[in-house]
């Protein structure tokens, strides 16, 4: 009989953690269905999409620094590549907080293509000045960035307003003025210029342009030049919901580029949506576009042409963005740069964009200047301190050894020049 208990007993207790095993199986399995769902609704960002996050994040920053509810264009790869190439020639904390800004981010090469595109890299020296640039900095410049070193005399800045109109495709022009060049501090220029020149897929046609209204930030219209294309093409697609609606045009491809043309349009006010706008954002409606091609009579465009410059507040950005040792004459460190007593801070950090969005194509090009100047020399506080004695005084005569006093007297007037100046020709 006992032994039938026993039994029972641990027959009892096996079921029981069957059961208990089987449960936990079950709400595991459930939990990673539940996941895996999540998952497929709403994909994280993971692998290669996290290192777009970081390049998209860098990329938006400075939309959010200038949302100031005008025209604006700049180009982050551009800036990028700038930063980059004067990182190479920082140190200390001045190269801390450079690379905090740009992190790892990946820099994209592209073979210059004629008329088409175009991405350059230099730097100007001041010929006085090339002896004090190291050697090494000039050689990652030129291996890591095909970057060109040139030196020149900066009696004027035609010689780097000509590289810049050269390299972007003719279209930004005067980039420098004199003065700039021209101060003698000025030492080096670090300069990426960049432009495309590319048509579309399929193009709009001029003949169904027209006026219709554009409506504005105040709640008021214009009336703006507007292109139509109608399209069932695979090089055209759309996302539209409540809130949002946005529009994909394909450019053509030129050897092994091809541009993509994005716009994103809120219904609600774009600088509130702008403040709050992500990579998530951004990947998000990409996923989910649908192409012209996949829908039953294709779609129908309408879109206004649009052309205009905009100056970066690049300077002010950078600081910003925590980027202020470099621009600090006392506190930059550009010692991998030059060896020169004084060093070399940035004076400067320049960038000047240009957009033509037209029925044929996109014709666009940035430029990113860093104005390097020569630190004004430091002062040396081991000179002799300056003594003057410019006002009336007492004066006394005595004997050094003993103390003795043979003379006291005041001075309130002492001798005219003009009237000693005979005796000292």
């Amino acid at each position: 009989m006992e032994e039938k208990k026993e039994l029972k007993i641990k027959f009892k207790t096996a079921v029981i953690l069957f059961i208990i095993v089987a449960i936990i199986l079950v709400v595991i399995f459930a939990i990673m269905i539940v996941k895996n769902e999540k998952t497929r609704m709403n994909p994280t960002i993971t692998g290669n999409q996290s290192d777009q996050a970081e390049e998209t994040d860098f990329s938006i920053q400075f939309l959010k620094l200038e949302n100031q509810q005008q025209n604006m264009v700049y180009s982050p790869l551009s800036i990028k590549y700038a930063l980059n190439m004067l990182n190479e020639g920082a140190n200390g904390n001045t190269k801390i907080q450079i690379e905090n800004v740009i992190k790892d981010l990946k820099l994209s090469k592209y073979n210059n293509i004629d008329k088409v595109l175009s991405l350059a890299n230099s730097v100007y020296i001041r010929d006085t000045y090339a002896e004090y640039v190291k050697e090494d900095y000039k050689n990652k410049l030129t291996e890591k960035y095909n970057a060109e070193i040139n030196y020149d005399s900066f009696k004027s800045a035609t010689n780097i307003n000509n590289w810049i109109e050269n390299k972007t495709l003719g279209i930004i022009k005067n980039m420098l003025n004199d003065n700039i060049v021209q101060n003698p501090n000025a030492e080096m220029f670090l300069i990426n210029a960049l432009a495309i020149d590319m048509e579309w897929e399929n193009s709009f046609d001029v003949s169904d342009t027209n006026g219709e209204d554009f409506y504005l930030k105040d709640n008021n219209t214009m009336t703006a030049t507007m292109m139509h294309k109608e399209t069932n093409g695979e090089d055209v697609a759309y996302y539209k919901d409540n809130d949002i609606t946005a529009l994909t045009m394909d450019l053509k491809q030129y050897d092994d580029t091809q541009l993509q043309f994005v716009a994103i349009m809120p219904e609600d006010n774009l600088s509130e949506y702008i403040d709050t706008f992500t990579m998530d954002e951004l990947n998000r409606l990409i996923e989910n576009v649908t192409l012209a091609s996949k829908t039953k009579y294709g779609v129908d465009i309408t879109i206004p042409k649009f052309s205009f410059d905009y100056n970066l507040q690049l300077k002010n950005d950078l600081i910003d963005l925590g980027i202020t040792d470099a621009f600090d004459e006392n506190l930059a460190d550009f010692s991998n740069m030059t060896d020169a007593d004084t060093g070399l801070y940035v004076y400067d950090a320049l960038h000047k964009a240009d957009i033509d969005f037209t029925e044929k194509g996109i014709k666009a090009a940035a430029v990113t200047v860093m104005a390097t100047f020569e630190a004004t020399a430091m002062v040396d506080n081991n000179k002799p301190e300056e003594i003057k004695i410019d006002k009336p005084f007492l004066y006394f005569i005595r004997d050094k050894k003993t103390n003795e006093i043979w003379f006291v007297g005041t001075v309130y007037e002492p001798n005219s020049w003009e009237e000693d100046r005979e005796d000292y020709q």
